[in-house]
Protein backbone atom coordinates (compact mmCIF):
# COMPACT_ATOMS: atom_id res chain seq x y z
CA UNK A 1 0.00 0.00 0.00
CA UNK A 2 1.31 3.95 -0.04
CA UNK A 3 4.51 3.88 -1.33
CA UNK A 4 5.25 0.56 -1.64
CA UNK A 5 6.22 -0.24 2.25
CA UNK A 6 5.09 -3.73 4.32
CA UNK A 7 1.35 -3.18 5.65
CA UNK A 8 0.09 -5.84 8.38
CA UNK A 9 -3.62 -6.09 8.14
CA UNK A 10 -5.81 -7.93 10.16
CA UNK A 11 -10.23 -7.67 9.47
CA UNK A 12 -13.45 -9.12 11.32
CA UNK A 13 -17.11 -8.04 10.86
CA UNK A 14 -18.30 -7.61 14.71
CA UNK A 15 -21.13 -6.31 16.11
CA UNK A 16 -20.64 -2.97 18.47
CA UNK A 17 -21.78 -2.67 21.33
CA UNK A 18 -21.59 0.99 21.66
CA UNK A 19 -23.69 1.23 18.24
CA UNK A 20 -26.47 -0.90 19.64
CA UNK A 21 -24.92 -4.50 17.79
CA UNK A 22 -24.90 -2.71 14.21
CA UNK A 23 -22.45 -4.49 12.79
CA UNK A 24 -19.05 -3.03 11.87
CA UNK A 25 -15.78 -4.30 10.19
CA UNK A 26 -13.38 -3.77 12.27
CA UNK A 27 -9.03 -3.05 10.96
CA UNK A 28 -6.10 -3.65 12.73
CA UNK A 29 -2.76 -2.31 10.66
CA UNK A 30 0.54 -1.67 11.41
CA UNK A 31 3.38 -0.29 8.71
CA UNK A 32 6.96 -2.27 8.69
CA UNK A 33 9.41 0.64 9.23
CA UNK A 34 12.18 -0.41 7.34
CA UNK A 35 14.86 2.22 8.52
CA UNK A 36 14.60 0.68 12.28
CA UNK A 37 13.43 -2.51 11.28
CA UNK A 38 10.39 -2.51 13.31
CA UNK A 39 6.61 -2.31 13.16
CA UNK A 40 4.98 0.44 13.68
CA UNK A 41 1.79 0.35 16.77
CA UNK A 42 -1.27 -1.71 15.58
CA UNK A 43 -3.97 1.29 14.99
CA UNK A 44 -7.57 0.37 14.60
CA UNK A 45 -10.03 1.42 12.30
CA UNK A 46 -13.77 0.82 12.61
CA UNK A 47 -16.10 1.02 9.01
CA UNK A 48 -20.13 0.56 9.57
CA UNK A 49 -20.23 0.07 5.54
CA UNK A 50 -19.13 -4.35 6.13
CA UNK A 51 -18.68 -4.37 2.32
CA UNK A 52 -15.56 -2.62 2.04
CA UNK A 53 -12.04 -4.48 2.01
CA UNK A 54 -9.58 -3.89 4.98
CA UNK A 55 -7.30 -2.03 2.33
CA UNK A 56 -10.30 -0.16 1.42
CA UNK A 57 -11.08 1.14 4.67
CA UNK A 58 -7.14 1.87 5.10
CA UNK A 59 -7.38 3.67 1.99
CA UNK A 60 -10.15 6.02 2.87
CA UNK A 61 -8.77 6.46 6.08
CA UNK A 62 -5.37 7.66 4.59
CA UNK A 63 -7.84 9.90 2.43
CA UNK A 64 -9.40 11.63 5.62
CA UNK A 65 -5.94 12.13 6.90
CA UNK A 66 -5.54 15.11 3.91
CA UNK A 67 -8.23 17.17 4.83
CA UNK A 68 -7.23 17.34 8.72
CA UNK A 69 -5.06 20.08 8.42
CA UNK A 70 -7.97 22.05 7.10
CA UNK A 71 -9.77 21.27 10.01
CA UNK A 72 -7.54 22.18 12.36
CA UNK A 73 -6.75 25.38 10.46
CA UNK A 74 -10.60 26.41 10.80
CA UNK A 75 -10.82 25.52 14.60
CA UNK A 76 -7.54 27.05 15.91
CA UNK A 77 -7.24 30.24 12.96
CA UNK A 78 -10.43 30.67 11.78
CA UNK A 79 -12.14 30.50 14.79
CA UNK A 80 -15.11 27.73 14.26
CA UNK A 81 -14.86 26.13 17.66
CA UNK A 82 -16.23 29.53 18.99
CA UNK A 83 -18.92 29.54 16.65
CA UNK A 84 -22.15 27.80 18.19
CA UNK A 85 -25.37 28.64 18.59
CA UNK A 86 -25.75 31.17 16.41
CA UNK A 87 -28.00 31.90 13.35
CA UNK A 88 -27.54 30.74 10.02
CA UNK A 89 -27.14 34.14 8.65
CA UNK A 90 -24.73 34.99 11.41
CA UNK A 91 -22.41 32.35 10.78
CA UNK A 92 -22.33 32.91 6.78
CA UNK A 93 -20.89 36.46 7.32
CA UNK A 94 -18.77 35.71 10.03
CA UNK A 95 -17.24 33.03 7.42
CA UNK A 96 -17.17 35.46 4.79
CA UNK A 97 -15.54 37.72 6.94
CA UNK A 98 -13.02 35.68 8.02
CA UNK A 99 -12.22 34.44 4.49
CA UNK A 100 -11.58 37.66 3.08
CA UNK A 101 -9.58 38.58 6.00
CA UNK A 102 -7.62 35.54 5.51
CA UNK A 103 -6.79 36.16 1.99
CA UNK A 104 -5.95 39.95 2.18
CA UNK A 105 -3.39 38.81 4.84
CA UNK A 106 -2.31 36.16 2.36
CA UNK A 107 -1.81 38.44 -0.36
CA UNK A 108 -0.43 41.57 1.71
CA UNK A 109 2.39 39.24 2.72
CA UNK A 110 3.15 38.62 -0.78
CA UNK A 111 3.01 42.07 -1.67
CA UNK A 112 4.87 44.19 0.83
CA UNK A 113 8.49 42.58 1.27
CA UNK A 114 10.08 46.18 1.23
CA UNK A 115 7.68 49.04 3.27
CA UNK A 116 6.71 46.10 6.16
CA UNK A 117 8.05 47.41 9.10
CA UNK A 118 9.94 43.78 10.45
CA UNK A 119 12.14 46.15 13.02
CA UNK A 120 9.15 46.83 15.19
CA UNK A 121 7.28 43.81 14.73
CA UNK A 122 10.11 40.71 14.83
CA UNK A 123 13.75 41.81 14.77
CA UNK A 124 14.89 38.65 15.62
CA UNK A 125 13.51 37.69 11.73
CA UNK A 126 14.90 40.21 9.52
CA UNK A 127 16.58 38.15 7.04
CA UNK A 128 13.17 35.89 6.42
CA UNK A 129 10.41 36.44 4.58
CA UNK A 130 7.22 38.13 5.28
CA UNK A 131 4.81 35.90 6.18
CA UNK A 132 0.89 36.26 6.43
CA UNK A 133 1.64 35.40 10.29
CA UNK A 134 3.70 38.52 10.47
CA UNK A 135 1.39 40.24 8.49
CA UNK A 136 -1.22 39.24 10.72
CA UNK A 137 0.45 40.31 14.42
CA UNK A 138 0.91 43.30 12.21
CA UNK A 139 -2.43 44.45 11.45
CA UNK A 140 -3.66 43.30 14.84
CA UNK A 141 -1.21 45.87 16.56
CA UNK A 142 -2.55 48.58 14.32
CA UNK A 143 -6.99 47.37 14.64
CA UNK A 144 -6.96 45.85 18.17
CA UNK A 145 -8.93 48.79 19.77
CA UNK A 146 -10.84 49.93 16.67
CA UNK A 147 -14.45 50.60 17.50
CA UNK A 148 -15.46 48.67 14.14
CA UNK A 149 -19.11 48.46 16.42
CA UNK A 150 -20.17 51.99 16.07
CA UNK A 151 -20.06 51.44 12.07
CA UNK A 152 -22.91 49.32 12.43
CA UNK A 153 -26.48 50.11 12.70
CA UNK A 154 -28.65 47.60 14.07
CA UNK A 155 -31.90 49.36 12.73
CA UNK A 156 -31.01 48.54 9.15
CA UNK A 157 -28.64 45.99 9.87
CA UNK A 158 -26.19 47.46 7.75
CA UNK A 159 -22.31 48.56 8.44
CA UNK A 160 -20.31 51.44 7.46
CA UNK A 161 -16.55 51.60 8.37
CA UNK A 162 -16.55 53.96 11.06
CA UNK A 163 -14.77 57.44 10.78
CA UNK A 164 -10.96 57.78 12.06
CA UNK A 165 -11.97 60.38 14.29
CA UNK A 166 -13.48 57.68 16.22
CA UNK A 167 -10.56 55.48 17.10
CA UNK A 168 -9.16 57.45 19.82
CA UNK A 169 -12.02 56.88 21.53
CA UNK A 170 -12.22 53.19 22.28
CA UNK A 171 -14.94 52.97 24.63
CA UNK A 172 -16.47 49.39 24.83
CA UNK A 173 -19.14 48.63 22.84
CA UNK A 174 -22.87 49.29 24.69
CA UNK A 175 -24.32 46.74 26.38
CA UNK A 176 -27.85 45.15 26.26
CA UNK A 177 -28.25 45.24 30.17
CA UNK A 178 -26.29 48.27 31.13
CA UNK A 179 -27.77 49.62 34.28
Amino acid sequence: MGNGRKVRLQSIVAQARFLNGHPVRAVWSAIYDAKHHRWSPTRLYLASETDLTAPEIVTLYGNRWQIESLFHNLKRWWGINNLWQQRRAVLERWMQIRCIAWSMVQLLAETVTEDFPMTAIAPWRIATPVTAGLMAQWLHLHFLRVPFWRGYDPKSGKFQCPNPDFWADTDDPPRKNAA
